[in-house]
């Protein structure tokens, strides 16, 4: 119970908006929202690529996908990449024809628990379903079980597994789940 009066006393009085990245966006900033986010795998020592991209990979990688932006009073709190698939993937799953997938998902940490990475998720979703996909993917570190149960409660399931070492310096699950099984993309 106390957790939820935390929560609703850092919980932001104003409006929380998600949009579209745009031309004007500060790729520092958004680095630093990405870095910030994975600061605590970056403390158990999981080398997400995350933790330590330079601000033109963050570029490299929103303009791999559509990128998505979580902001209140004009300040950026969160961001969230969703790629449309990828002929050269290292994934193999990722490749197929409507399966889209997710990639620097990241809310500052004094703004997790508050929904607004299911409101970014859910914009990739739709986003997704717009043009085409029909099944969502992503991967992550195995030892991040706090991650994937996150992605379990809002429908993933373990498809498989990569391996990106030594970019990361982990073994990844890969998760997918159905676009349109909208009854738990929201944790519901």
């Amino acid at each position: 119970m106390l957790l939820g009066v935390i929560r609703t006393i850092m919980a932001p009085t104003s409006p929380i908006v998600i949009r579209s990245l745009s031309a004007t966006d500060d790729m520092a900033v958004l680095t630093e929202v990405i870095r910030a986010a994975y600061s605590r795998h970056a403390a158990q020592n999981l080398r997400y690529w995350a933790t330590h991209q330079p601000p033109e990979d963050t570029k490299r990688r929103l303009a791999a996908g559509h990128g998505l932006i979580a902001e209140v009073n004009d300040t950026i709190i969160g961001t969230l990449t969703v790629r449309p698939p990828h002929p050269k993937a290292k994934v193999e799953l990722y490749r197929e024809a409507t399966i889209w997938t997710l990639s620097q998902f990241a809310v500052l940490p004094k703004f997790q628990g508050l929904g607004i990475g299911r409101r970014l998720h859910q914009a990739a979703l739709d986003y997704a379903s717009a043009h085409g996909g029909r099944v969502i993917a992503l991967d992550t570190a195995a030892p991040a079980t706090e991650v994937i149960e996150m992605y379990r409660r809002w429908g993933y399931q373990v498809v498989g597994e990569c391996d990106f070492r030594p970019k990361t310096n982990y073994l990844s699950v890969v998760m997918s789940r159905a676009i349109l099984d909208d009854t738990r993309s929201n944790g519901r």
